[in-house]
């Protein structure tokens, strides 16, 4: 993008917000305060290539971190760097990528800014296109959603989760939903709904939400059905508890969701899958959480997920499911530094490590992980403040 290009798209972003209602990005609702935090750290293996979003920079300085773009073609070994420029991105990056290849990037707020401004590409990544919300994008990886029919859902961080829609103009935005809503709707009483945490569309253009509730095992999935929100969760095994949609995304395959359920030493995670128009779900293994953390979550182009996680005494462990059936795949544990561990298409395992201005990228081959790739990326350390 040429700097005049960008000049526009900024004065377009910010001409429009002005002009937007609700353009005030509260803070989160004190009522999320409680629920599991969902990197966004994160990897989507589409049709053509697959995209990652990670902080490089300064990661203890907050206004020296800055959220990075990658991606890698399928027809090539090596990453590139494609983060939509003119937009500071301190606060954070979610993308989300349509089913004809179109990728759109949300700016999470950061400073002052108070909305979410957008870019979206046709090109991989090569030009971008303006976009702006009415607020800020919820702080969760699934928080914005493309449909078939170049249709979009965001979820704005106000009032505990805001749904917001469009039809194609990425500066015309309507409410469809909120937690308040779902909260008073009977339809959701046994999920006791504390949050939204995520959006998508289903395999026939159907609006989609996660949610975190207070109570299991049901999972707090919903569909728009004839203008009205059903629940279409499945219930998951083990000890009732708390449950939390922390991925929910749209495949070639179906719909693949990534749960968080029970509490404590208790808590694990859960893979869903539905290849049938949301009629049923397959339930995988739990894969035990018990006082890690998540550091990434990664969609392989199968509909399957990959997941690291860091231990209660430091260590890093990376673990992959494919849709196909069987339990949890524990990998070769990542690098030291890993951020993001992304599977490829055709099988491959990268982990990308930032290192300040550096990107490195490892290969899960015979033996281990080997270094495959550093790449250099000009960051503008102290332009944000």
């Amino acid at each position: 993008m040429t700097p005049a290009l960008g000049a526009i798209v900024l004065s377009a972003i910010v001409l429009s917000a002005c002009s937007s209602p609700g353009g005030t990005g509260a803070a989160p609702s004190p009522s999320t305060s409680g629920l599991a935090a969902v990197p966004l750290a994160t990897s989507f293996a589409g049709q053509t290539g697959t995209w990652a979003t990670l902080a490089m920079g300064h990661l203890d300085e907050p206004l020296n971190t800055f959220w990075q773009l990658f991606y890698l073609s399928g027809s090539s070994s090596t990453w590139e760097l494609a983060t939509p420029p003119g937009v500071a991105s301190n606060g954070g990056l979610v993308v989300s990528l349509g089913p004809s290849a179109t990728v759109t990037a949300g700016f999470e707020p950061t400073l002052d800014l108070r909305f979410s401004p957008l870019a979206q590409s046709t090109d991989q990544g090569s030009t971008w296109g303006p976009g702006v919300l009415p607020g800020g994008l919820a702080p969760v990886p699934d928080s914005l959603a493309a449909s078939d029919g170049h249709q979009y859902l965001a979820l704005l961080r106000t009032g505990g989760g805001d749904v917001v829609a469009n039809n194609g103009d990425l500066a015309e935005w309507k409410r469809v939903a909120s937690t308040a809503t779902l909260i008073a709707d009977p339809s959701t009483s046994a999920c006791d709904v504390e949050a939204l945490t995520a959006v998508s569309f289903g395999p026939n253009g159907e609006e989609l939400v996660g949610a975190a509730c207070a109570r299991g095992p049901e999972v707090g999935i919903f569909g728009s059905v004839a203008g009205a929100w059903q629940p279409i969760g499945p219930s998951v095994p083990g000890p009732e508890g708390p449950t939390q949609v922390l991925r929910l995304v749209g495949t070639p395959a179906g719909t693949t969701a990534l749960v968080s359920a029970g509490e404590g030493r208790a808590r694990r995670l859960v893979a869903l899958w539905s290849s049938d128009g949301l009629k049923s779900w397959s339930v995988s293994a739990s894969l035990p959480l018990g006082r890690g953390s998540l550091t990434s979550t990664g969609v392989t182009a199968t509909g399957g997920l990959i997941v690291t996680v860091r231990g209660a005494d430091g260590s890093a462990s990376a673990s992959a499911i494919s849709p196909s059936g069987g339990p949890w795949r524990p990998l070769t544990p990542p690098p030291a530094g890993t951020s993001v561990v992304v599977g490829g298409p055709d099988g491959v395992f990268d982990a990308l490590i930032a290192d300040q201005s550096n990107l490195d990228v490892d290969t899960l081959g015979s033996g281990g992980w080997h270094r495959t790739q550093t790449l250099n990326v000009p960051i503008q350390y102290g332009s944000s403040g």
